[in-house]
């Protein structure tokens, strides 16, 4: 219930409301905004992660951000002296905040009979009665030059992780079926999209609705951040109250990269959660940002340089194997990157050469599907 309070303000939240410990206020003339942004929160997660800021300061929460953009809205707040009262500001950007048409958000990938085609428009939720055998697909991608290349791209990972074999064409590639593309124009980092994330994955928990996520490369970062977030923040201090209806959710992820990408923390995660792990496709080439891949690499390289890195002499003959512009530009990232060249020496093979001859030289010409995966593209293709 709002009240009056200083003058130009009405209270949202006060002490009064079950589990809150500060007042918050908003100008008067946006209350109506604001109750409108409560009541239509649900399945929007925009205004999902508008609200659950808000709430975050009501309960004392000191790591809000003092300004963000949230979708449409420019959110803004200030603290009173004695940290009792909050004071936000809206600002609704939808004239003047321009979106480009690569701007992170949530898109539809539609089969149109030829491929999957992103469309322009940005939505505000997920239609989770769309489904294909009997689960609504969304997908996370990596690092893509543009969400409609991540969206042609990706579809092919969704065929072969949730529908091998034979069945891709009778459940996937039908005219009209499309999956949500939450779109992060590579920013992996952002607390806004992990934000983002969050609200729509309790939005479909909230629902018990059936979701098959698909997250891949450096999209695995932003989502274990997500998933990490729920952990530490349940809805209830009851285990199985906090978890229900996540068990409707799946997730598999293809060529996961990051810190917290081996398929055993991947599980461990998902499982933290309550969300299913449909599977881990690791991308074995993928030696500098997979430690899976990087393990079985090791190991691969022991076998056949028998446990001898370091050789000496032969860096120039490697050079030739790989291509001079490659060899410089891992040999560079080896010299700048403290910590790194170790790894290198190992996944690029930068100085794995010179006694063992043929055999070295034999490895080195093997070595171009990491460097393509670390350097290039090859990370943006299904592995297998």
């Amino acid at each position: 219930m709002m009240s009056n309070t200083q003058a130009g303000y009405v209270v949202i939240y006060s002490p009064a409301d079950a589990g809150i410990t500060h007042t918050v206020h908003v100008p008067a003339p946006q209350k109506q905004q604001w109750e409108q942004i409560k009541k239509d929160s649900v399945g929007n997660y925009y205004m999902t992660s508008l609200v659950r800021a808000v709430l975050r300061l009501a309960v004392g929460d000191k790591t809000v951000n003092s300004q963000a953009v949230i979708g449409d809205f420019k959110f803004t707040y200030k603290v009173s002296a004695d940290r009792k009262n909050i004071f936000i500001n809206l600002i609704e950007l939808t004239e003047s905040g321009p979106k480009t048409n690569q701007s992170p958000g949530l898109y539809k990938a539609i089969w149109n009979g030829a491929k999957w085609a992103t469309e322009s428009d940005i939505n505000t939720s997920m239609d989770l009665n769309h489904k294909w055998s009997g689960g609504h697909v969304a997908v996370v991608p990596g690092q893509f030059e543009s969400k409609e290349y991540a969206g042609e791209r990706i579809g092919t990972h969704v065929e072969k992780a949730y529908f091998p074999g034979n069945t891709s064409s009778q459940n996937v590639k039908q005219d009209g079926n499309h999956f949500s593309l939450f779109w992060l124009n590579n920013e992996f980092t952002s607390k806004q999209h992990k934000n983002s994330l969050v609200s729509l994955i309790q939005t479909a928990q909230k629902q018990s609705a059936n979701v098959k996520w698909l997250v891949h490369g450096e999209g695995a970062a932003t989502f274990i951040e997500a998933m990490k977030f729920i952990k530490n923040n349940p809805k209830s201090t009851d285990l199985f109250a906090a978890q229900k209806g996540m068990s409707a959710q799946e997730v598999y992820f293809s060529n996961p990269r990051g810190k917290h990408s081996s398929k055993k923390t991947l599980e461990e995660i998902c499982k933290s959660i309550g969300m299913n792990c449909a599977g881990v496709n690791i991308n074995t080439k993928d030696v500098l940002y997979n430690a899976d891949a990087r393990k079985g690499m090791l190991t691969e390289v022991t076998k056949v340089m028998g446990g001898a890195m370091f050789a000496g002499g032969g860096a120039a003959g490697l050079g030739n194997e790989l291509g001079v512009d490659t060899f410089m530009k891992v040999k560079e990232l080896a010299t700048t990157s403290p910590g790194l060249a170790s790894m290198l020496v190992i996944a690029g093979g930068v100085i794995v050469v010179a006694s063992k001859g043929a055999s070295a030289s034999g490895y080195a010409r093997n070595m171009h599907g990491a460097i393509s995966s670390t350097f290039g593209s090859g990370n943006q293709n299904w592995a297998g």
